[in-house]
């Protein structure tokens, strides 16, 4: 939620009116149009001033500030506030305030302000009916046809239905001048600094591929259907543009303070006031208390280097001073998935595997869990899994970039997701290899990836006491089959600084990497991968995070590695 710093006096807000009208317009049409349009702003104005006054008392924690953008101090609370009831009187004036802008809209059904004025105020109120009516009023819009578009992504978006809506908003952008377009998809306010400040610097143009890996690691949920922050994102810039030519709840300028507080953490879902008593006269700060919980579905920095790769803890959703926050419908907490992913070439396609376990206490009555895949296009693939914990396997034409699992439960609001950002599997004839697939060993040796999957740890946690077990597929070796050398490494990779400098005292003792190296010189057979299981014992390593590394070798020097991230415990 957000206040002002320099809480402002009420005052009646009147927009700017349109530009006149084009030549060759009757002068009686151009008054009555002119008249029209005023009364209509003013009806807006009014209402809002209405509005204002009829705030509930001291909701909010005045004082605290965890982000402050020019004249605003935002704050995140964790519990949602708990408003009292609209009172009626407002809701009435609402109703009237639709009389007037639909009466005045089919006068003027190409104006811009007024065919998206029905729209707001029909999601405004959180009235059923009202909403819902609002996606067949943006529907039968007859003003600037993108325009048009982005007010039905807005209706679909608040009404859940998160396909339509990016249908709408991508339809929209793309028949927007270019000038515009720039500016709806320009994310700048939700990036990191170091990001933002290289990201600024580019052309419109240039901005794309940053924008496009944003919005691929951005995405909440695999099987939304689209995605739902992307068109939250546009709906905050279509109100962004409403709030800069109307009145709003919070008296006061539009500025880019303001609006830089809209796009990076939505619209408030209510308001309340708190009187401070000045030199002269009272005032009265408007709080705006945001949509809660919700949560930071952007990735770490790191991220956005194009080389990077990372597991699911480079997604931290609860940052409180998080650049940007999002509340999707349905949603109230968001917990982590224990999975493992691993990808397999299929020819031309990728085999992507998951083992999953959802064991989170808050789930009651879960759906099956989804095992969605992104391309680098964007485009994203999904399947359902056995289970909320169990495995799903999934063949995609391009090569990944993203992976995850969700599960989602609707009786608790819950969603439990994980995601993975791969590095690219080599491709071509030459020496290449899968990645690493960890099977439970006590039960023997999978000859192929179904069996191996049958007996996947569903996480990259291993316990000491029990043999870990490798699978792998190797590809690119001769029809006739050749010699390889193997070399298998555990090396732990979380030491501390102070674990460090006691090694260096001789105070602990050193990190020993276990080492394995054999040759293997089984046959293959043409075109196809050579599969190959091995079991480890880690019971005299430490407790930690490890790297184990698998790397293949031939006689002329040409290698293939690949590697998983373990904890042992």
């Amino acid at each position: 939620m957000h206040v002002a710093f320099l809480a402002f006096a009420f005052q009646l807000q009147v927009a700017a009116l349109q530009a006149p009208p084009a030549q060759g317009v009757s002068t009686t049409h151009a008054a009555d149009s002119t008249r029209d349009l005023k009364a209509a702003r003013s009806a807006q104005a009014t209402f809002e001033f209405a509005r204002r006054n009829n705030l509930p008392e001291g909701f909010g924690g005045m004082g605290r500030c965890d982000v402050q953008l020019g004249r605003y101090c935002w704050w995140y609370d964790e519990y949602p506030i708990k408003l009292p009831p609209e009172p009626n009187a407002i809701v009435q004036r609402r109703l009237s305030l639709l009389g007037t802008l639909d009466s005045l809209g089919e006068l003027h059904p190409g104006d811009d302000w007024i065919a998206a004025m029905r729209v707001h105020y029909r999601l405004d109120g959180k009235d059923t009916a009202l909403a819902a009516a609002a996606d067949t009023v943006a529907r039968a819009c007859r003003a600037t046809a993108w325009w048009c578009l982005a007010l039905v992504g807005y209706a679909d978006h608040a009404l859940g239905q998160a396909a339509a809506a990016e249908s709408a908003f991508t339809n929209a952008i793309a028949g927007m001048p270019d000038d515009e377009r720039c500016k709806w998809q320009d994310i700048s306010v939700l990036l990191p600094p170091n990001t933002r400040h290289y990201y600024e610097g580019l052309s419109c143009q240039a901005r794309r591929a940053v924008e496009d890996r944003y919005w691929i690691l951005g995405r909440p949920r695999f099987a939304a259907g689209g995605n739902e922050w992307r068109a939250e994102f546009y709906v905050r810039k279509l109100q962004a543009r409403l709030a800069n030519q109307s009145a709003t709840p919070q008296a006061g300028t539009w500025g880019r303070d303001a609006e830089e507080l809209l796009l990076r953490y939505g619209w408030p879902v209510g308001w309340s006031k708190v009187e401070r008593i000045g030199s002269v006269i009272p005032e009265q700060s408007v709080i705006g208390h945001d949509p809660s919980p919700s949560f930071n579905f952007a990735p770490d920095e790191a991220l956005y280097d194009t080389t990077a790769s990372a597991q699911n803890d480079a997604w931290d959703m609860k940052i409180r001073t998080a650049e940007s926050r999002f509340a999707p419908r349905m949603v109230k907490r968001v917990a982590p998935v224990a999975m493992q992913i691993a990808r397999f070439r299929r020819g031309d396609s990728t085999l992507v595997v998951s083992a999953f376990k959802a064991a989170d206490d808050s789930l009651f009555a879960a759906g099956p869990a989804v095992l969605g895949v992104t391309l680098r296009d964007g485009t994203v693939r999904t399947v359902q899994g056995s289970g909320t914990s169990g495995t799903a396997m999934l063949t995609v034409e391009q090569p990944p970039l993203l992976a995850g699992v969700d599960v989602t439960d609707t009786t608790t609001f819950t969603l439990v997701r994980g995601r993975t950002l791969l590095r690219p599997l080599a491709a071509g004839t030459g020496l290449s290899v899968s990645d690493l697939l960890l099977f439970n060993a006590e039960a023997g040796a999978p000859e192929s990836v179904g069996a191996a999957l049958e007996k996947a740890i569903p996480s990259d946690t291993i316990y000491r006491e029990r043999p870990v077990g490798l699978y792998w597929e190797t590809y690119g070796v001769a029809d006739q089959g050749e010699a390889l050398d193997v070399a298998v490494t555990v090396e732990r990779i979380d030491r501390s600084w102070l674990r460090g400098v006691r090694q260096k005292l001789k105070l602990a003792d050193p990190d020993s990497p276990l080492r394995l190296h054999w040759s293997d010189a089984r046959p293959t057979e043409s075109g196809e991968a050579l599969s190959r299981a091995i079991s480890l014992r880690l019971a005299n390593l430490e407790p930690g995070k490890y790297r184990i590394t698998m790397a293949l070798s031939r006689a002329d020097q040409v290698a293939a590695t690949a590697s998983r991230e373990i904890e042992l415990r």
